[in-house]
């Protein structure tokens, strides 16, 4: 191989995992060959909200998404290290959930420029709770749910005096209080894998702090 041909393929090399993100720790060829084998599974399963009483029933958790993605190392580490530092740093917690998501999405985008992008699956819960994802290649999965609630908690009105003063300081809007489920999943060829997801058993609550891009005018009171 000539220089010339060895820059080039270097440079094919950089682009490709400027693309795709951090390289990827995980053989994807398993999982492709039991795809192509028709060597699939299933994964079901089911979020509540517990009952406080005894005797009443459990209230299903709704609006959460659930991605379900070929197991990594790396990707593991990396959000149980954002956990790490919920814990030890304080500050880090008001963009813990963003973290979390944004771990998610490079590992999906190391996967979509890898040529798997067929591999990342997304599925948000129904009505009851209930998700279902079928069809999934035998294999090590790692399973990241969801749930994000938006807590509104807007700065007191400004007055003509304040906005002079302070028109330039972003305003504090409220947060999204989001709930985690962190789970590793074996599926296996015609089975079904069942996870059930409650308070008690959720991985890490983070919070995604929103604020105004920019000054805003003051706002007229609500009645």
């Amino acid at each position: 191989m000539s220089v010339r041909q060895a820059l080039y393929a270097l440079a094919v090399l950089v682009v490709a995992t400027a693309a795709s993100g951090a390289p990827l720790d995980v053989s994807l060829d398993a999982y492709r060959a039991a795809a192509a084998d028709g060597a699939t599974g299933t994964v079901v399963g089911r979020a509540v909200d517990e009952a406080d009483r005894r005797n009443s029933p459990d209230e299903p958790r709704v609006g959460i998404g659930v991605t379900l993605v070929p197991w990594s190392r790396s990707l593991v580490e990396e959000l149980e290290e954002i956990k790490r530092r919920v814990r030890v740093q304080p500050a880090t917690y008001p963009t813990s959930a963003r973290s979390v998501v944004e771990a998610r999405r490079t590992y999906e985008r190391a996967l979509t420029g890898a040529g798997a992008g067929d591999l990342v699956r997304y599925v948000p819960g129904s009505a009851d709770g209930t998700f279902q994802l079928e069809r999934v290649p035998v294999g090590h999965w790692i399973l990241l749910v969801e749930h994000a609630v938006f807590v509104n908690k807007p700065g007191p009105a400004q007055g003509r005096q304040e906005w002079g003063t302070f028109r330039r300081k972003p305003q504090f809007l409220g947060y999204y209080a989001v709930t985690f489920w962190l789970d590793e999943v074996q599926v296996s060829r015609g089975e079904t894998a069942t996870v059930e997801l409650t308070e008690r058993n959720a991985w890490m609550t983070g919070i995604d702090e929103k604020w105004t891009p920019g000054p805003q005018p003051p706002r007229r009171p609500t009645r």
